[in-house]
């Protein structure tokens, strides 16, 4: 009996930072092929000055160029293991975002950012 094996989306906080990219690496060598894997890079859009009166324009262009340096980084590892990679920024709490995230599987590294 051939059975067909449902594809998984697996989901990886990344931030760039040595931590998540082990997460995203073991993310991919432990899919199956077939499965995708979507890197999601939360980020928070800087307001300075006190009440701020006049619009803003919020600027992705930094997280969108971190999220696409991580998805290029892997792009050849996910090629070998036959697994579509994706990037999906998202505005806010990385909580959030993950805890959101419509997922078979949501893998983090330790948070990068501080020495804790």
């Amino acid at each position: 009996m051939n059975e067909q094996r449902t594809k998984r989306t697996i989901v990886v906080g990344t931030d760039g930072s040595p931590n998540s990219h082990r997460a995203s690496a073991w993310a991919i060598v432990h899919a199956h092929p077939g499965d995708t894997v979507v890197f999601v890079h939360a980020w928070q859009p800087g307001v300075y000055g006190g009440d701020m009166p006049m619009a803003y324009t919020i600027d992705e262009s930094g997280p969108r160029a971190l999220l696409d340096e991580e998805t290029s980084r892997f792009a050849v590892l996910a090629a070998d293991h036959q697994v579509t990679l994706e990037g999906r920024l998202a505005q806010g709490d990385a909580r959030a975002a993950l805890v959101g995230a419509t997922a078979d599987l949501v893998v983090v590294g330790a948070r990068g950012h501080t020495g804790l």
